[in-house]
């Protein structure tokens, strides 16, 4: 578009609309931006909320994907609590992160009164709107009995012993009942088995559905020792079950567990994967039809019973134990059927694994069914799963007349999510890149898509289309799915808040800990992800996430750029050189100050402790120096002499480990010395406001031109936070004197 012959024409235009112009404001109010944003809060058994929809809405414009409250309201709900069941103040998140703006004051009856008083310039994220919770915790939880015909001390992984459940409902009520019947229990697990709280198989001798679990004679009993929280598999499973492309995530509850009358604490009551109607439903493999379907394991060298179980070679080794797949169903018996059935299975996960990586005429669509592989890859990766990258406990399954592999049965978490007692990776040097195996704690890089896994690294690196339908399929769940799994947390937190009590006493162990730093984690690990994955996200200029309100400073960034971003509730810069070693990433600003004047900023840091840290700089003189976990700090710097100043934040990595989030954050940058040259319609920025003004806003709003920031604040002429026709209207009744 030629602009002069279009600023002209505008301004020949002007004239003529002047008359109209009472038309044009009313609207333009209709083309704002702002809209009206309803919460509606999530609420646990228990629970009654009472409230109007319109008390618990706010009118907010949209400003870099956070909401900005653009008229001050108060929010206001009451809750009542059923008998049986205590509001729980630790798990309810009535606007957790603005609790300075939050009050509960007490009801009649027991009741709660939640009110937040929201001001108008208020940030509020999404993800924040959607976790409001109330949620309250039971007296107890269901209780589980299991009475072996032997102590539990001589039970094993390989033979079944019988023994009697009884299954008594708690507080929370299911339409399943209380249960008693007969069956068979077996240890199970690897890792796990060794623990002081052991899992457990069961076997029922009639099918039966356990606390609404659909009907099966396979459960298994979770003890989750190594998760302080105890809710990384629940989370998980129940987040997992609104997945697109993966069509069966196991059923789960918990329950409190008795072994031979003994207390044995909290565990997750889950069916067991298996092929069954209500399960995996595909047809079993038989002798006249090889193709399928078959349930498959991924599994390692370490944890086959080589003369027992059905496996046959995985086409790759690039795990630390040699890579074997296992058959789970069906169970074949028959040696010679076996025999057949291993060579078929053996030769298909060649064939699959030689057009995934490129080494045959195939096309790797024929055997990868693109949108569970898709779905398993993204809740690995928001879990940061060290076995999820088809090491262990992943399983698969291939159906009759069926070329496609899906992905199906996301299993196991206690070691994902952060914990703590993770303290490993993948990394082989004799079998994969060594160097692109991060550690399973830090909320950064890849856990499943490195060469530790050559499918999915494979896919993603080399496939485009591949790569932008998972990016694609990762921002739809960013509406829904994973803004449930941080509500998921507040739930089961409240649920098991009571019972937990019992269960730290007798494992020596942090519930309410081992929560709170689950939630911190995850809530990291998606801001990270949100920077590879998110295709809805708008690029941040880097000088308004740094700028205090109103603020035009200028800076500069190099060495991996600092890049504005939403954090927290707020527009910040964060740093660029997550999981580079031996790097730096800074920013750089140069003043020339008075005497006495000032120059804050706030600062976060997340980094591994006295290796990886956050450095200011004045002038050379070093005023902030931070490493580890440091939460929002401010900082003021006073020149003492007049002179220039120059300004260094650099975050800087050793040769080694990321931990934490591995970078900083730099917010609200003032000088108390800025001068103030805003002028209200003056959009180019010429020192005067005339019909240019209006004709360069004309073509902002229509995409033909950008404004400076600068440009931007003098353009929003009524102070709404947002550029529209409003503000034309009123800048151009001031120019013809009306």
């Amino acid at each position: 578009m030629n602009i002069k012959k279009t600023i002209c024409a505008l301004l020949a235009c002007l004239m003529a609309v002047c008359c109209a112009l009472p038309a044009l404001a009313a609207s333009a109010v209709s083309a704002s931006a702002a809209k009206a944003i309803t919460i509606t809060p999530a609420f646990s058994e228990g629970v009654t909320l009472e409230y109007e929809a319109s008390a618990m809405s706010l009118n907010c414009s949209e400003v870099y994907g956070l909401l900005r409250v653009e008229k001050s309201k108060a929010l206001t709900l009451t809750a009542y609590f059923a008998e049986g069941w205590t509001y729980n103040a630790t798990y309810t998140n009535f606007f957790r992160a603005h609790s300075e703006k939050v009050t509960v004051a007490d009801g009649a009856d027991g009741s709660k009164i939640f009110t937040l008083n929201a001001e108008k310039g208020d940030l509020f994220t999404k993800d924040e709107l959607l976790a409001v919770g109330i949620y309250a915790t039971p007296e107890s939880l269901p209780k589980l009995e299991i009475n072996a015909s032997v102590a539990f001390s001589q039970i094993t992984k390989t033979e079944w012993v019988t023994a009697d459940f009884k299954l008594t409902l708690g507080t929370k009520e299911f339409a399943s009942g209380d249960y008693e019947g007969t069956g068979f229990v077996k240890g199970r697990g690897n890792t796990s088995w060794g623990q002081p709280k052991k899992p457990y198989s069961i076997k029922l001798d009639a099918k039966a559905s356990l606390l609404d679990i659909p009907k099966t004679k396979k459960y298994a009993i979770v003890p989750s020792y190594s998760d302080p929280s105890l809710i990384r598999n629940y989370v998980a499973y129940k987040s997992g079950l609104s997945l697109e492309g993966i069509d069966y995530v196991p059923k789960c509850e918990f329950v409190d567990v008795y072994l031979n009358g003994t207390y044995n604490g909290i565990y997750l009551l889950v069916e067991r994967v298996a092929i069954e109607s209500n399960k995996i439903d595909i047809e079993d493999a038989t002798a006249e039809e090889l193709t399928g379907g078959y349930l498959i394991e991924k599994d390692i060298n370490g944890k086959i019973d080589f003369t027992n179980d059905l496996w046959f070679d995985c086409p790759y080794w690039a795990n630390p134990s040699k890579d074997y797949f296992v058959l789970k169903d069906p169970d074949v018996e028959d040696s010679e059927l076996w025999s057949r059935m291993r060579s078929y299975l053996t030769g298909y996960m060649q064939s699959l694994h030689n057009a995934v990586m490129g080494s045959s005429e195939e096309p790797y669509t024929k055997y990868v069914d693109v949108s569970s592989w898709i779905d398993f890859i993204i809740v690995q990766e928001l879990s940061k799963n060290i076995d999820g990258n088809l090491k262990t406990s992943c399983y698969m399954f291939k159906a009759a007349q069926d070329d496609k592999l899906y992905m199906t049965a996301p299993w196991d978490f206690d070691l994902a999510f952060g914990n703590p007692a993770t303290t490993w990776n993948n990394a082989s040097s004799q079998h994969n890149d060594y160097s692109d195996c991060p550690d399973a704690q830090s909320t950064s890089d890849f856990m499943v898509i490195n060469s530790s896994c050559p499918w999915f690294d494979t896919l993603y690196d080399d496939h485009e289309e591949f790569r932008a339908a998972l990016c694609e399929r990762y921002t739809a769940y960013r509406a829904d799915m994973i803004p449930s799994m941080l509500a998921l947390m507040d739930y089961a937190g409240a649920y098991l808040s009571a019972a937990s009590v019992a269960n730290d006493a007798k494992w020596n162990t942090d519930f309410n800990s081992g929560v709170t730093a689950l939630r911190t984690w995850l809530t990291s690990r998606i801001e990270w992800l949100d920077g590879q994955w998110r295709t809805d996200q708008e690029e941040i200029d880097l000088d308004f996430a740094l700028n205090a309100a109103g603020g035009t400073l200028h800076f500069d960034t190099s060495n991996y750029a600092f890049t504005g971003v939403t954090a927290d509730g707020r527009i910040a810069a964060v740093s660029g050189n997550t999981g580079v070693h031996n790097s730096k990433s800074t920013i750089t600003l140069t003043l020339d100050m008075q005497a006495g004047e000032t120059l804050s900023f706030n600062y976060k840091v997340s980094s591994e402790t006295n290796y990886d840290f956050l450095t200011v700089t004045v002038n050379g003189t070093q005023i902030v120096r931070k490493s580890g976990a440091v939460s929002w700090t401010s900082c003021t710097y006073t020149a003492q002499t007049s002179g220039s100043y120059t300004f260094i934040w650099e975050y800087s990595k050793d040769r080694g480990v990321s931990t934490g989030s591995d970078c900083a954050w730099v917010d609200e940058v003032s000088w108390s010395g800025q001068p103030q040259i805003t002028l209200l319609g003056d959009a180019d920025c010429s020192g005067e406001v005339d019909f240019v003004d209006i004709s360069l806003m004309y073509l902002f709003l229509y995409g033909e031109s950008g404004l400076t920031q600068q440009g931007l604040l003098n353009a929003d002429y009524d102070g709404d936070g947002t550029v529209t026709f409003t503000d034309i209207t009123y800048i151009s009744l001031g120019l013809i004197g009306d």
